[in-house]
């Protein structure tokens, strides 16, 4: 398989996905080093994370860049490493434009246009013939730079909602000269940087498209399919599709769990047929079943996988066989990937804790006797690396395992979080690790080694004057779930929002109450922003914010908000979900072996957290 005269060796390549490993400086770290060299040796390709093209133009403090010659040592140890596993080395050049992260002193920002990303952004600078002639020669260093350090092919964002695409959008280009209003004026700036670069590099260049920016006036496939022609004349050889705007439909630029899967794949399918060039296709591919239905279907020449080697840098070894194991699935929730880049921790992944912990697993030197009290996340994450480890697991859940975490595949969009679910208890039973259904008491855990106690959190509910008969989050089983009713929702954060949404969506008219000045709690802005649009579209819904419940008369309900008294009438259902708390009812003092507490049962947190906290507590025993 090639792209221009580069051979892969299959056709797999790692799609760039921002990592946040940079410590502000532009430079490539060790963490960078091991992250792509343990996700390199079955890939035909790696596009590494989107190199900045000049400081003032970043996206994150924490990214990498390609705008000085000072950079070039470090990025020829990249290529290196992804060299020495056989995978070639492709460099992303991305100016993003006005999609510059405004919260960065010294970053600006310019565009075709001069107004703002309508959901949030600085204001750019109209782009005069000196801006743009500057843009071009920044795309044309960099492609230099990157050919200088070892890059096999160069890929040039030209989708996504970032510069060149704020040019080729009819949504977005507002410009009355050459390069605005027809679509060979729009696409005329893209056609201008790819001739640049082509005429200063010998590497082949492929482009970056969004095939549709799921937007009202926006770029449509039909207008990317002449684009891509025109791109194929002026010199590309390879096309990457991927959909949407980071702008206004970031779901889509980040294939969240709430979109539809396979839509990028069948613009790719669209395309392919009309191009001489290789066209790669992108977007959830994190299964067995994906692989094969794109390349049954001939959707694409190269497929290009990113969260889903974040959660398994085996995935294509495991498909192809050459690795034995199952897949850990991408879930496409975002929370630790792009959680943990905007935090600021740097890219994780709520299924693999691994992502971080560059010193990995060791075997024990002793196998130990270890129980496991609880088959929550935490406490099949534990199990699990303690039998990797080579340790002798056995786990105590009197119920179901998944624990609380089985309630979260069911709100509406929500049930890709089931394949996690799905993994821990799979290898638990491949693993054979001795499963016990009953209730672990302390007098049980004396002959073991070691006692891992991940017991989990219960629901904390407050006080309300009257209110007796509620349910909790377990509203969300479809044998509770109530229809067409009137139904008060005490708690907005992450599960009162997801439950008002699935109470919503079965024709209840829903209130949904919450004592803070919003709701959503710590959720990621997007996952936030979706769920929140989704319940203020709604006309069954009602949102009241610091809002203090004061008491309930039969199905009234009475309550005040900033010295306002509010009342509601006919309220037939009550669910409180306003938080958790530890729930741990083995007293280590009895125990005659040492233990250690993790999970909810430590503290109260994330999915992430719980699977994190059980393979740490593994990694220690």
């Amino acid at each position: 398989m090639k792209v221009g005269d580069i051979e892969f060796k299959n056709e797999f390549v790692m799609a760039p996905v921002k990592t946040g490993y940079n410590e502000g400086n532009g430079r490539v770290t060790e963490r960078h080093l091991e992250f792509y060299d343990r996700r390199a040796s079955h890939l035909g390709g790696i596009i590494p994370e989107p190199f900045y093209l000049d400081r003032g133009l970043r996206e994150l403090p924490t990214q990498m860049g390609i705008d000085s010659d000072d950079r070039l040592d470090g990025l020829r140890e990249l290529t290196g490493v992804i060299h020495q596993n056989g995978a070639n080395a492709i460099a992303h050049l991305n100016h993003p434009g006005r999609m510059a992260n405004p919260k960065i002193d010294g970053n600006f920002f310019v565009s075709s246009t001069d107004k703002a990303c309508e959901n949030g952004g600085a204001t750019p600078k109209k782009m005069a013939q000196e801006d743009i002639k500057e843009a071009k020669s920044l795309f044309r260093d960099a492609a230099v730079r990157a050919e200088k350090a070892g890059f096999d092919l160069i890929e040039l964002q030209f989708g996504h909602g970032y510069l060149v695409a704020q040019f080729l959008s009819p949504k977005v280009n507002d410009r009355d000269d050459n390069y605005g209003g027809s679509f060979v004026n729009r696409s005329r700036f893209g056609v201008e940087v790819l001739r640049e670069v082509d005429a200063a590099v010998d590497v082949p260049i492929q482009i970056r498209v969004s095939g549709d920016e799921m937007i009202d006036g926006g770029i449509k496939l039909a207008e990317t399919k002449k684009f891509a022609r025109e791109l194929v004349e002026n010199g590309a050889e390879g096309i990457h599709v991927s959909a949407g705007t980071v702008c206004t439909t970031p779901p889509w630029y980040f294939q969240h769990m709430f979109t539809p899967k396979g839509k990028t794949w069948e613009m790719a399918k669209s395309l392919k047929p009309q191009l001489p060039v290789p066209v790669t296709t992108v977007g959830r591919i994190n299964s067995r079943k994906d692989v094969d239905r794109i390349k049954e279907a001939e959707m694409a020449d190269f497929l290009a996988i990113g969260r889903g080697l974040v959660a398994d840098p085996d995935f294509v070894g495991k498909y192809t066989g050459k690795v034995e194991g199952r897949i850990r699935p991408c879930l496409a929730c975002s929370d630790g990937c792009l959680g943990g880049v905007k935090s600021g921790s740097g890219l994780g992944c709520l299924m693999n804790p691994e992502v971080r912990d560059f010193e990995g697993l060791d075997s024990s030197e002793t196998a130990k006797d270890v129980v496991v009290v609880g088959g929550g996340l935490a406490g099949m994450s534990a199990a699990r690396t303690l039998d990797e480890r080579g340790h002798n697991a056995t786990l105590y859940e009197k119920d179901e395992l998944g624990g609380v975490f089985n309630l979260a595949p069911l709100p509406p969009g929500k049930d890709p979080l089931q394949r996690g679910i799905d993994y821990f208890v799979e290898e638990i039973k491949a693993r054979e690790i001795d499963t016990i259904k009953d209730k672990a008491e302390a007098d049980d855990l004396k002959d073991y080694d070691h006692a891992v106690i991940a017991t989990g959190a219960r629901p904390v509910f407050p006080n309300i004057d009257g209110l007796e008969d509620y349910l909790w989050a377990e509203v969300l089983q479809e044998e509770n779930m109530p229809e067409k009713k009137k139904v008060m929702v005490i708690g907005g954060g992450l599960v009162g929002v997801e439950t008002a949404k699935a109470l919503a969506h079965n024709e209840n008219q829903v209130i949904l109450v919450e004592l803070l000045p919003e709701v959503g709690g710590n959720m990621i802005g997007l996952e936030k922003a979706q769920l929140l649009k989704s319940l203020k579209n709604r006309d069954n819904v009602e949102i009241t914010t610091e809002t203090d419940i004061k008491r309930v008369e039969d199905n009234e309900v009475f309550a005040s908000r900033a010295g306002e008294e509010l009342h509601w009438e006919g309220v037939e259902e009550f669910v409180i979900v306003t938080g958790m708390e530890s729930h741990n009812p083995i007293d280590q003092s009895e125990l005659s072996v040492p233990s250690t507490v993790i999970g909810d049962a430590k503290e109260p947190a994330k999915a992430e957290d719980a699977i994190e906290s059980g393979y740490e507590a593994a990694k220690q025993i």
